[in-house]
């Protein structure tokens, strides 16, 4: 099986034909009207399921999905929490400031000396933007992902260079 990232996650029924209503990870609802296969995964990703999309409309922030293997408000709700992924070939192409958050986590930071100071073990969205959650040595903190801080992104060699306000690793 190829690498698959995710476009979305099954979060609760909506109505009584068995439309789910999917939390976004991705840009724009309108991705998923070019979406026609897709791989339903367990939260604790031991169990996977093929689907096909047979509509997709946006409603608020969110999107409603009918899905050929759910059919009902309960098979919704068997399928809660899962998320909804695409092969990877299939991602929309980035822009050259432009980063998938899967590719953001495992990176580790590094300070202009060069000092290692932690790694990245989650992305956040919150109202002020994106975070960085970052396990350090001592406990983890928050970085917001701004380019005034996350200077340098390297994909290859897995490293940020940022420039953290002093004692955030600490306090």
């Amino acid at each position: 099986m190829g690498e698959r990232i995710a476009v979305g996650v099954i979060r609760k029924p909506h109505g009584v034909r068995g439309e789910a209503s999917v939390e976004l990870w991705t840009d724009s609802a309108k991705r998923f009207d070019e979406l026609k296969r897709v791989t339903l995964v367990s939260p604790d990703e031991s169990d996977t399921r093929d689907a096909t999309i047979e509509s997709a409309r946006a409603h608020g922030d969110r999107i409603l999905l009918k899905l050929d293997v759910i059919r009902s408000p309960e098979d919704v709700r068997s399928f809660a929490n899962w998320t909804i992924e695409i092969p990877v070939e299939n991602a929309r192409k980035l822009g050259s400031d432009e980063y998938f958050f899967h590719d953001l986590i495992g990176l580790t930071l590094v300070d202009a000396a060069g000092n290692e100071r932690g790694k990245v073990v989650e992305v956040e969205e919150s109202g002020g933007g994106l975070l960085l959650v970052v396990q350090g040595p001592k406990r983890r903190f928050d970085v917001p992902f701004a380019a005034d801080i996350c200077s340098d992104i390297d994909l290859t060699s897995k490293r940020i260079t940022v420039a953290l306000p002093e004692g955030i690793d600490e306090i």
